[in-house]
């Protein structure tokens, strides 16, 4: 079993489901994705490094059900990985359809989706903004975004923009 850093190999979707955590423990060869049939990945298809599941740590037994956290970005380009670009992408698309707000308006939300789907310094200030802009927006879109951002958000802003409370 090889852990060069100690992590273990993650074997995840495009669309970001895990299948393991830990390839080199699991014996899965699985190259769709059972859940959406996309294709799986263990690298990063930017610079080819490892992702990073599980951590191991040598002659620790560690008893979880739990698996790592699917990462948004490589740890080594610092790139983000399809499923973040799929996100980032289709919370444009839904910013695009939010016709009460100017040009101007949506490109700030979009510039601000890195800011809201993980935490950065800027996080709650995207936050606020967020919640400014939507705060009376109605139709389909703005509710479509609003499920995208409790599904997608950094959770501590939830409460921020007004989706969940304290």
């Amino acid at each position: 079993m090889i852990t060069i850093d100690g992590f273990r190999t993650a074997k995840i979707c495009s669309n970001g489901h895990m299948i393991t955590d830990s390839a080199e423990t699991i014996n899965d060869n699985s190259k769709f994705c059972k859940t959406c049939g996309a294709s799986v990945i263990s690298k990063c298809p930017h610079c080819q490094s490892r992702i990073h599941g599980s951590y191991h740590v040598d002659h620790v037994v560690c008893i979880s059900s739990e698996e790592a956290p699917v990462p948004a970005y490589c740890h080594n380009c610092g790139k983000p990985y399809p499923w973040t670009e799929a996100t980032m992408r289709a919370a444009e698309h839904i910013i695009d359809m939010l016709d009460e707000l100017t040009a101007e308006q949506k490109k700030q939300l979009v510039d601000f989706i890195p800011d809201i789907i993980v935490e950065t310094p800027q996080s709650r200030y995207a936050a606020l903004v967020y919640a400014n802009f939507l705060d009376g927006l109605q139709g389909l879109a703005v509710d479509c975004f609003k499920d995208w951002c409790k599904k997608n958000v950094f959770p501590a802003l939830l409460v921020l923009l007004n989706m969940q409370k304290q």
